[in-house]
């Protein structure tokens, strides 16, 4: 047999046994008696996905739509089986009550190539909950009321620069709010001013913007995420550039270093950190008693310890100052820009935000005070209602430690089992949302609240994995909402394109094209 018959023969049989196995993986529904959607042989129910024709977020609310009425169902990334879970209570169960059975996201990390990937997000098991149990003492109320008057500050700087946009000048939304978020995460987090909002070219917007730029490696490793180790190190791919991670790694390194060296405290995200870095007995909450969020956090994942080994090293409080900012910086700027936006498109609802808020200044001496945000009620609904429309985080990821056993069947998950439960499609059901396109803040008031099954809505998730930064991303929402609105009316510009398309990201629901819009001052 000669060389080219040799490789032709290699080939083809490389192909009939790829074929083989992707027949032989996609049995795994069949098999259990689990409803599914038939996949494509070699890229199974991601096709669209893969080949960037949508995103991830549409695609699974479209796999939503497509699996009623079952409460869960099959889908396959490729070979991988996925089990889609879509009954409230069933998703109950995943997130709250069989919490041990789905404690992971099944993120796989490497940290020798990747050191910012080790975070709460991504760690697992005893690692998982042992920093979780450190880092809840940095996200309650009364560490929010000691960083309100960091992210007021850049608050007042966002009227300052939206002041000076011209009347009846095009601009666009998204980028502004994304200058804000980065100056208040920049503070907050890092402990640093950025001077975004003044600078839109200043080095750590330009940073912010790398993070989410196109890299081929990180969308493997999106669609692949339990790609082996082997291969991630051989052919080097990283989540997140080198040169990105070596700047947010040396930058918390000086700053940490800096402020130990000279005593400083400015009671923000970083100076917790360096609090728990030197304190693993947690004394903190016996000192201000707000620890109802770790005593809620032990009760669910039922354990009473107090103590955690982690060993709180720079770069692992670089990996959450990291996690903090990625998540904060695009998912707060864009669940803002699509607030204005749905704003501009409804006056009344505008006006009635723009009374309140006015409302709330003139009791208070025409200031805003961490008190007096909270009672601003109204501009929590339409916050909610964006969240809803346009959830920041469109997936949630679980993954099965055990074999669990679906209740009330004789259905059971593997272990090591992906599961995903579609937030954007159940934001987007109308048994649960009549006309879920209208944009309806008083869907949230506390008797419509009160008709919805629980778990259908699912903004930061819930149960011990639920987001822990929650309350700053609201505080982060509302302040940079109240400031937008306070002194300025929005329209839509005419320049502006609909319908509204989603880039072909993996997860997230960011727009394409730009939000623009035109203010006038009141």
């Amino acid at each position: 047999m000669d060389l080219l018959s040799s490789i032709l023969l290699l080939i083809v049989t490389s192909v009939l046994y790829l074929y083989w196995s992707m027949k032989k993986a996609h049995r795994f529904f069949k098999a259990r008696d689990i409803p599914y959607l038939e996949p494509h042989w070699l890229f199974g129910n991601m096709v669209d996905v893969i080949l960037m024709r949508t995103s991830l977020a549409e695609k699974y609310a479209e796999f939503y739509k497509k699996l009623a009425p079952h409460g869960f169902a099959g889908i396959y990334t490729m070979k991988t089986p996925t089990i889609m879970i879509r009954d409230p209570d069933l998703i109950r169960n995943v997130l709250i009550k069989d919490f041990g059975f789905f404690t992971d996201r099944g993120i796989d990390i490497v940290k020798e190539i990747d050191p910012l990937s080790e975070s709460l997000f991504t760690m697992k098991g005893d690692e998982w909950k042992n920093l979780r149990i450190k880092l809840t003492s940095t996200f309650t109320s009364g560490r929010m009321k000691m960083m309100f008057p960091l992210v007021k500050h850049c608050g007042e700087k966002l009227s300052q620069i939206i002041d000076q946009i011209p009347d009846n000048e095009t601009f666009d939304v998204k980028d502004l709010f994304a200058r804000f978020t980065t100056d208040t995460i920049g503070t907050c987090a890092f402990g640093i001013e950025t001077n975004s909002l003044n600078d839109p070219d200043s080095e750590f917007r330009i940073m912010g913007k790398k993070i989410f730029s196109f890299r081929p490696a990180t969308i493997i490793r999106t669609i692949w995420p339990t790609m082996p180790k082997k291969l991630v190190k051989m052919f080097n791919l990283t989540v997140f550039d080198k040169n990105l991670q070596d700047y947010f790694i040396d930058t918390v390194d000086r700053t940490i270093k800096y402020r130990e060296q000279n005593n400083i405290t400015r009671n923000d995200f970083l100076d917790l950190l360096i609090a728990l870095k030197n304190n693993p007995i947690l004394q903190k909450f016996k000192d201000t008693g707000d620890d109802g969020d770790l005593k809620k956090f032990l009760d669910q994942i039922g354990s009473k310890c107090m103590k955690s080994d982690v060993d709180m090293t720079n770069d692992l409080l670089a990996a959450q100052a990291f996690v903090f900012f990625t998540a904060g910086f695009e998912g707060t700027s864009t669940v803002l820009g699509y607030a204005l936006m749905e704003l501009s498109f409804n006056k009344s609802i505008q006006d009635k935000a723009r009374q309140e808020i006015l409302g709330i200044f003139s009791l208070n001496d025409g200031q805003l005070t961490y008190e007096a945000l909270k009672q601003m009620t109204y501009v929590d609904m339409v916050i909610e209602e964006t969240l809803r429309k346009y959830p920041a985080v469109a997936l949630l990821l679980r993954e099965t430690s055990e074999n669990y056993v679906i209740p009330n069947t004789k259905v059971i998950i593997p272990a090591h089992t992906s599961i995903i439960i579609p937030t954007y499609g159940i934001h987007s059901d109308e048994k649960y949302y009549d006309n879920p396109e209208e944009f309806r803040p008083e869907r949230f008031t506390e008797e419509e609240k009160a008709k919805r099954p629980n778990y259908t809505y699912l903004p930061f998730g819930d149960g011990p994995r639920v987001c822990i930064a929650e309350r700053f991303a609201k505080l982060q929402f509302k302040v940079g909402l109240v400031y937008a609105l306070k002194n300025f009316s929005y329209k839509i510009a005419p320049e502006m394109k609909f319908p509204i398309k989603f880039k072909k990201s993996f997860g997230s629901l960011s727009p394409e094209s730009a939000i623009l819009l035109k203010r006038k001052r009141i």
